[in-house]
């Protein structure tokens, strides 16, 4: 029975790919079209632990205007072997419009990586709670509004994170 059980947990943890095409684990079932991964390297436990704190953040916010998205957590330390393929500045997240995917950093989730947080901590001068929040609602001005131009974004975000109603600016 106990090997049966691992080779569930093996086959439920190797089985999908990200955009990145490196495997990830689904683990929770999706709300409104909203899924969730984690990226190669995570335990089942450790994943949903983080999932259920990033859940909690986004359940703040209308993440029913994404429609079908998936939010993928992924190691601090594969996140900058991932940001210079795709030849990204250090950030803690970043969104991929055309699959509909937002990539969010381990170290805003766990104290893990003491290193990468004080590094974020540094640059960003804001508590990680704080810097949490930041990154999701900035991200959710990417996805909700389709929008590349980070400036529009962060209005967005801001607009999220006081509480007032926020509406897509549109491109030029």
């Amino acid at each position: 029975m106990k090997s049966l059980l691992k080779l569930s947990v093996f086959l439920a943890l190797t089985s999908i790919a990200t955009a990145q095409q490196q495997s990830t684990h689904k683990l929770q079932q999706p709300t409104a079209g909203v899924r969730f991964a984690c990226n190669t390297g995570y335990s089942l436990q450790r994943c949903n632990e983080q999932i259920t704190l990033l859940r909690s953040v986004l359940n703040k916010y209308p993440t029913e205007l994404l429609g079908n998205w998936t939010w993928v957590l992924v190691r601090s330390e594969d996140w900058k072997t991932i940001l210079r393929a795709r030849r990204l500045d250090d950030t803690a997240a970043f969104s991929y419009l055309p699959k509909r995917e937002t990539f969010i950093e381990e170290a805003l989730l766990s104290d893990e990586n003491v290193s990468r947080r004080a590094e974020l901590l540094l640059k960003w001068q804001m508590p990680m709670d704080r810097l949490l929040e930041l990154a999701v609602t900035h991200e959710l001005g990417h996805a909700i509004c389709n929008q590349r131009d980070e400036a529009k974004a962060d209005r967005y975000g801001e607009l999220l994170r006081a509480g007032k109603p926020a509406a897509c600016e549109l491109r030029r």
